[in-house]
């Protein structure tokens, strides 16, 4: 009988990456899915979900993925391929904490960790710290009020709105500014986008630098409660003169907007994979659901109106599992298909299939609450968990709506947008 592992995943993928997925999968059940429910009451404090994190990041190693051997880290194959598996599987499970651990484990120090860019000052000072015993998390500070997603829309307006401003003094980098609704906000590390010139487009004025969460002026608001996705903490983050030493910025002038691109281009698939998961999980549970009660003496996937809405879950998981992991491919393998991560034409690729696949996961679930009716939304299945979650994949890193005009701005030459 077929299960989520007969979609398609293709045979490329590094064993010692579907070994981790393994992991995960056997983890999830054991450990995450007896507590699921109750993490959306959890949102405010973490009781539940900073152990698990622990028990993700630091028990089963994920932290020291991406990190080079020399400071303790186990330097995966395949990084964006690694990315997918993982938060596949976290998201099968829950997509908040998915988003919150892939993020939390070092989607902010990708300049400084991959190849063939590593910064390996930052590598020695950061690293241990990531790859110790005790939890270490880091978060992506982006997101402005008055700019919303402009600072993702790097190359129409790379930094112009920025006001978040890093000013050198010395030795040292002084940052003020305010960032919203980051992902993992009670991190340990943020990385933060500024400019050094706040109001230039020029993208040598465009910093991305580490600060410390315990910098002397660092303030992190309390979290919002949101309709799902509770096991990732969003928060406000205040910087008022906040010094940290110059050695902190991720590369410089040109470079840190050229690397933020790859952490762009890394985030729309990790968030097409945080989509991906839980359409698996909603499979599983129409699949039992429609296998069980019965309907005019008959099953319910047994009635040909239900079984072509059955056959379009399906297909669409299909298709966004060959669409994402042909993405991871080409993300990690730039010699063979001439693109670079950080490329306009990489960045166009993965913002659609991000589009696709949280559309996809949007309509799967609205589909399965459908054919379950007053049941579906009931906490007792989880399918009501994954309805919610999955719109919010779509509203991350400029939502759907500069996903189609980073889609559009590369295959139509288009100029003013």
């Amino acid at each position: 009988m077929p299960t989520i592992d007969d979609f398609m995943k293709p045979e490329w993928i590094p064993e010692i990456v579907l070994d981790v997925g393994r992991v995960i999968r056997q983890w999830g059940e054991t450990n995450y899915m007896p507590v699921r429910r109750q993490i959306d009451e959890d949102w405010k404090e973490h009781k539940l979900v900073k152990p698990l994190m622990k028990e993700v990041l630091v028990d089963l190693g994920l932290s020291k993925a991406f990190w080079p051997g020399e400071v303790g880290g186990t330097d995966i194959p395949n990084t964006a391929t690694f990315a997918t598996v993982v938060a596949e599987e976290l998201g099968r499970l829950d997509s908040g904490f998915g988003v919150a651990v892939v993020i939390s484990a070092g989607w902010p120090v990708l300049p400084i960790i991959l190849r063939p860019h590593r910064n390996m000052e930052l590598c020695h000072e950061f690293g241990p710290k990531f790859c110790g015993d005790e939890l270490y998390t880091c978060c992506c500070a982006v997101t402005e009020l008055q700019g919303g997603s402009d600072v993702e829309n790097i190359d129409f307006m790379p930094g112009k709105t920025i006001r978040t401003s890093a000013r050198l003094q010395g030795g040292d980098w002084i940052i003020n500014g305010h960032k919203i609704w980051p992902s993992s906000s009670n991190a340990d590390l943020f990385g933060v986008a500024c400019s050094t010139n706040p109001g230039s487009s020029n993208e040598q004025d465009f910093a991305f630098i580490y600060v410390p969460s315990d910098a002397p002026g660092v303030t992190v608001g309390a979290p919002y409660q949101k309709a799902g996705m509770a096991a990732d903490y969003n928060a406000d983050i205040w910087f008022d003169n906040v010094k940290v030493p110059k050695r902190y910025r991720a590369h410089g002038p040109g470079d840190d907007a050229k690397y933020f691109r790859e952490i762009l281009t890394y985030g729309a698939g990790i968030g097409g994979a945080s989509a991906l998961g839980p359409m698996k999980n909603t499979y599983e549970i129409i699949k039992n659901w429609a296998s069980d009660r019965f309907v005019a003496g008959k099953l319910l996937k047994e009635h040909s109106i239900n079984a072509a809405v059955l056959a379009e879950i399906a297909i669409s998981i299909e298709a966004a599992s060959a669409m994402l992991y042909m993405v991871a491919r080409q993300i990690d393998y730039p010699d063979i298909y001439g693109l670079m991560p950080w490329d306009k034409a990489m960045l166009a690729r993965a913002r659609a299939v991000s589009l696709f696949v949280t559309d996809a996961a949007v309509n799967v679930t609205s589909r399965a609450m459908e054919l379950m009716g007053s049941y579906g939304y009931t906490r007792q299945y989880d399918l009501e968990k994954h309805w919610r979650d999955v719109k919010m994949t779509t509203l991350w890193m400029g939502s759907r709506q500069l996903d189609l005009i980073e889609v559009a701005r590369y295959w139509y030459d288009i100029d003013t947008l």
